[in-house]
């Protein structure tokens, strides 16, 4: 086993972050992610006119809350398997009402079947135990026709240098010159996208209903559940 595949599973063990790491993210991980969030915030907000939008481990609670700042028309819910991560969340959505964050498992949504109109999980999937439950769950809370939207990290997204060039200008140093490093240990290679997780959706509802592409710093998994 090489190292690069040590650490990764060993990253992958705590499903829920702890406390301590909880802190830690809110004060660098969150911050240096803010900018990518914003466009995903953008993006959805332009698709999606009202309607109930879901966060899969929604963190420290950036993304979901930009979201409802920019739309008050959307409801938007977060979910985080880390208690200290709500804790933060809801200590930053003070004041804005039409975001709520709890604590559960994305494996075990809380939410009733067809009463989510959008699903959104940035940097998550690489720590879901059971990824395929997890898709299931999406699917069965998404209405007829709704999408999910699951970014994750992919370190050929840095390999080429001109890309890599374009995303250190526009995020800065830590995400141009470390992309490939973070993304290696908090993601998935293009080839693992390629087998492992598209052989795994297809043995969900979602058969033959995705799309994977590579967007800004991430690899974009697009789930539609059909009519």
């Amino acid at each position: 086993m090489s190292l690069t595949r040590f650490v990764k599973d060993a990253l992958r063990r705590p499903e829920s972050i702890p406390t301590p790491g909880a802190i830690f993210y809110n004060a660098t991980v969150a911050k240096v992610l803010r900018k990518p969030e914003t466009k995903i915030a953008h993006d959805v907000v332009e698709k999606m006119g009202n309607g109930i939008i879901l966060d899969l481990g929604s963190g420290t609670g950036y993304l979901a809350i930009q979201i409802a700042r920019r739309s008050p028309s959307l409801q938007v819910y977060g979910i985080d398997l880390s208690r200290q991560m709500v804790k933060i969340a809801r200590r930053h959505a003070r004041g804005v009402d039409n975001a709520q964050f709890v604590f559960g498992n994305a494996a075990e949504l809380p939410f009733k079947d067809s009463s989510i109109d959008l699903v959104v999980s940035t940097g998550a999937s690489h720590h879901w135990k059971a990824p395929r439950l997890v898709f299931e769950e999406c699917y069965r809370v998404l209405k007829a026709g709704k999408e999910a939207w699951i970014y994750d990290g992919c370190p050929e997204i840095f390999s080429n240098k001109d890309n890599r060039r374009k995303l250190q200008e526009e995020y800065g140093f830590l995400i141009g010159r470390l992309g490939h490093r973070v993304s290696t240990l908090h993601g998935f290679a293009m080839a693992e996208y390629q087998s492992e997780i598209k052989d795994m959706l297809e043995r969900t509802p979602f058969k033959g209903n995705y799309q994977m592409a590579p967007t800004d710093i991430w690899m974009r998994i697009t789930l539609k559940k059909r009519d």
